[in-house]
């Protein structure tokens, strides 16, 4: 092969490669849900996983952005109630950590980040609404806490806000 051959070679598989890893863009932002948690209360189920009741303040993730990433279209609006989780059998130990910590952080006011933003959207349901089925939990990165003003001050203040309101 000659050298621009070879170079001609490098520059298609380059093209080949960026065409095909094009297919899925995803955003740079893998949390499924950030919220002021005000109290978790763990359920065992009679004969099945437990299910965690999370209460508080969220936005949900909504369906993935496009090329250009504002936090204010990746996520839902702010909605107050509980969230309703199970977990898989073989995610036990890993749920009950993450619970836990949710735990840690109820009641403290507090813009944390849990879940993942890929797959099945949890809901959130309204203080009235029954329980129902619980949504799996889908598990990411761990429970992150977000700094004072976060990645989305957008978002931490909105959440603060309604999160304060009666």
């Amino acid at each position: 092969m000659t050298r621009s051959t070879t170079k001609a070679a490098l520059l298609a598989a380059v093209a080949v490669g960026i065409t095909l890893g094009a297919g899925e863009v995803r955003a740079s932002d893998p949390v499924g849900i950030y919220g002021v948690v005000d109290r978790v209360s763990v359920t065992p189920l009679t004969g099945g996983q437990p299910t965690a009741q999370i209460w508080g303040t969220f936005v949900v993730a909504v369906t993935p952005p496009g090329s250009t990433y504002k936090p204010e279209e990746a996520y839902g609006k702010v909605q107050k109630g509980y969230l309703l989780f199970t977990c898989e059998a073989n995610q036990k130990p890993l749920c009950d950590a993450e619970w836990n910590d949710l735990k840690s952080v109820a009641g403290r006011g507090d813009v944390v980040g849990f879940g993942t933003r890929w797959g099945t959207a949890p809901r959130v349901r309204s203080a009235e609404q029954a329980r129902g089925e619980p949504d799996v939990y889908r598990m990411n990165v761990g429970v992150v806490k977000m700094g004072r003003n976060g990645d989305y001050p957008t978002i931490a203040s909105a959440l603060k806000t309604a999160s304060s309101a009666k």
